[in-house]
């Protein structure tokens, strides 16, 4: 067999590994063939290719650097920045719910002077929902996902991997990147593999954007509107979404793609414009009809404005079109949760459950709902998954806060505050889990042990209502 046409097969059976040795074979051969260099660039992306639409995180930036400054008072409705929301009682509940997906948890504290629940808003981990816990700071939580450049700590991780294969590749590097004059390539067919291979492989941004400027200035009229989404991609990396607005608009007049699309919401979102993302999205959905894509992303932005019940109605139909859709069929289930039917919220996360999805954030979920529909003796089954599925120290420290209200509910104070104590060992800046903690040492008579959590507590939630509250009333007595 052909040693071309068989590295053209691996590359079609996704074996990119085998692909690329067989390409290094050939290039050893013959290092001149334009053929097997530019499968094995093309096998080489493809290894380390991150969708970066969906890796995203949808929240607008809060960075004091940040040249494009946001009004400070927008009008109500029209913004996804929790603290510029409505003053009614209604806003600020939904405000206050843990929009974190990556334990997406019945967040309960326990106050002095009541009791305030938080619930979940959806059930999926997926990007433009993975803010901080109320409270928290959002410099402090982003700081791994913003850094200088503003790219995706997934996709930089997966870039960080492609650098270290290249070091061992026996045919050597495919250019000096450094070294690549992008007005060689203005009229080759290997311009866009080139771009991915430099924007997705060797994470040169800056020069993956070089390259698309000079395709576009050189070829003046004659530009496909492929070029002008690549450019506004780069923007959006770099961090400068105003300017990737401009460029996306003008991809969509020439030929109107969904990804562009989703792209150019994504800005908007950035730029704290929820209401023109979702006109865009709905102008999309026009012209491509139930796409799944377009109308996920429109229930998203609706979640993140507080409209749930538009929300919940668009995740309806999209489970009518795509009844395997895990992140749609969890969303329904935080609805019914809300609604106070925990039997149906059980249902739908025993279907998520049966396609395979087995995670910790899934498991804490299914005991909340368990507990709430009377099963007790699934309650803690279900929070032994949890704890064991459970990979980072947030998750541990959530997984321990979640299991301390279900003590809490059965009147074990003791269990309790051990599970409180257990929360804080794996993430010490848990306000909730100090607050409970001061709340338990209250009723214990403990008052001076109280006003330190407490006051640790508002050191980590400077803005909760509740501990302020707290504090001033644990000061008649400590």
């Amino acid at each position: 067999m052909d040693q071309f046409y068989l590295a053209i097969s691996l590359f079609r059976r996704k074996k990119f590994e085998e692909c690329i040795n067989v390409c290094n074979e050939l290039l050893q051969k013959n290092p001149q063939q334009n053929g097997p260099w530019e499968l094995k660039m093309r096998a080489m992306i493809q290894r380390v290719y991150v969708d970066d639409i969906e890796a995203d995180d949808g929240v607008p930036e809060s960075d004091d650097l940040d040249m494009n400054r946001l009004a400070t008072a927008p009008r109500p409705g029209t913004t996804l920045r929790p603290e510029a929301g409505a003053k009614n009682p209604q806003q600020l509940l939904v405000n206050s719910r843990p929009r974190t997906l990556r334990c997406f948890f019945l967040n309960y504290t326990l106050h002095i002077i009541h009791t305030l629940s938080g619930r979940p808003l959806t059930g999926m981990s997926r990007p433009g929902t993975m803010t901080q816990r109320p409270g928290t700071s959002m410099k402090s939580r982003t700081a791994l996902r913003t850094g200088g450049s503003r790219i995706d700590s997934a996709r930089n991780i997966r870039l960080g991997s492609a650098t270290m294969f290249a070091l061992g590749d026996p045919a050597g590097p495919l250019f000096q990147a450094s070294r690549l004059n992008p007005a060689n390539f203005i009229n080759k067919p290997l311009a866009k593999p080139l771009f991915q291979f430099l924007y997705y492989h060797d994470g040169d941004v800056r020069k993956a954007l070089d390259l698309c400027k000079t395709i576009v200035d050189r070829r003046q009229g004659d530009v496909s509107w492929w070029w002008y989404t690549q450019i506004g991609r780069c923007y959006i990396a770099l961090g400068n979404p105003r300017s990737a607005e401009r460029f996306l608009r003008d991809s969509l007049q020439k030929f109107a793609h969904i990804d562009t699309a989703l792209l150019l919401a994504r800005v908007y979102v950035k730029i704290d414009q929820p209401l023109a993302a979702i006109d865009i999205l709905e102008n999309s959905l026009k012209k491509f009809p139930d796409e799944i894509s377009l109308m996920t992303h429109q229930a998203r932005i609706l979640e993140l404005m507080g409209n749930l019940q538009t929300s919940v109605r668009m995740h309806r139909h999209i489970a009518q079109l795509e009844p395997i859709n895990s992140e749609v069929l969890a969303c329904i289930a935080v609805h019914h949760f809300y609604g106070n039917q925990p039997e149906m919220a059980l249902l739908y996360y025993r279907r998520v459950l049966s396609m395979g999805v087995h995670s910790c954030e899934l498991f804490c979920n299914l005991g909340l709902c368990c507990l709430y529909g009377g099963q007790l003796d699934l309650v803690f089954p279900c929070f032994q998954r949890a704890i064991r599925l459970a990979t980072t120290p947030e998750q541990r420290a959530d997984v321990w806060y979640n299991l301390s209200f279900v003590a809490l509910t059965s009147g074990d104070l003791n269990l309790a505050r051990r599970c409180l104590r257990l929360c804080l060992s794996s993430d010490g800046s848990h306000g909730a889990a100090l607050n409970n903690l001061a709340v338990i040492s209250t009723q214990l008579g403990q008052f001076s042990k109280a006003k330190s959590y407490l006051t640790a507590a508002r050191a980590v939630l400077s803005n909760s209502e509740e501990v302020e509250a707290n504090i001033k009333l644990i000061s008649k007595y400590a």
